[in-house]
């Protein structure tokens, strides 16, 4: 049986012109509706985990990996203290401390607490835009990628774990789960693709270093791989 032909998420069409116009849309509105909070009260850190994985963002750019990663912070889990290297899922705060490095270099002066709090918005539009290509990979169409890429930008579930200030672990998970279950299926399109399946290993390891919820990604990827094969999807 013959495959149908995948619809070009962005062309030269006008079809192609509309669609590109819609997804800006779409990631322009995933920041915009999470900065109000920045609108309203300032550049600040709020709830409870992000203040303290601020805490850890600003000591991991203090002192660097090697400390950060046997830090006994005495200051939580009172009065027992906290091994902070053991219990952390740390890659939150290294992408943050990356980040912070790189704008500053290139000439673009943020403070730290700028990049945490902006953070969770920044994401969030990465996480829209995945979410087009992962749609636009399985499904064949452009037009359906740029509704879920609509979706995304404003779905509640999404929306509350990354509002600007509100800086937790969920708001990279959810665009590490998102590149994950991208690349897993791009290296399912052709046997050429096979070597997409280790960006999509690296994509999960950046998932576990993010997130607890990381076996949530393991077994979704493990039941497709399932169902592929009862279904004999699969080349030999």
């Amino acid at each position: 049986r013959r495959e149908p032909a995948m619809q070009r998420l962005i062309d030269l069409s006008l079809g192609g012109f509309v669609r590109a116009i819609a997804i800006a849309i779409a990631v322009y509105a995933a920041v915009d509706i999470r900065l109000y909070a920045v609108r309203d009260y300032g550049r600040i850190i709020h709830e409870f985990d992000p203040w303290f994985n601020y805490r850890a963002t600003v000591y991991l750019a203090d002192n660097g990996w090697s400390k950060f990663k046997t830090w006994f912070d005495y200051m939580s889990w009172y009065p027992l203290g906290r091994p902070v290297g053991t219990t952390i899922y740390p890659g939150m705060q290294i992408t943050a401390v990356f980040l912070w490095r790189v704008f500053n270099a290139i000439g673009l002066k943020m403070s730290l607490n700028d990049v945490c709090v902006f953070f969770p918005a920044y994401f969030a539009a990465v996480a829209t835009f995945l979410v087009a290509l992962l749609t636009k990979e399985c499904s064949g169409s452009g037009t359906g990628a740029v509704v879920a890429a609509l979706v995304m930008a404003i779905v509640p579930a999404h929306t509350m774990r990354s509002v600007a200030g509100g800086y937790d672990n969920e708001s990279l998970a959810v665009t590490a789960m998102c590149l994950t279950f991208y690349t897993w299926c791009r290296a399912l399109r052709t046997p050429k693709s096979w070597w997409v399946g280790g960006l999509a290993g690296l994509a999960y390891t950046y998932m576990v270093a993010a997130w607890g919820g990381y076996t949530f990604v393991l077994n979704m990827v493990g039941l497709h791989a399932a169902v592929l094969v009862l279904y004999k999807r699969y080349s030999s």
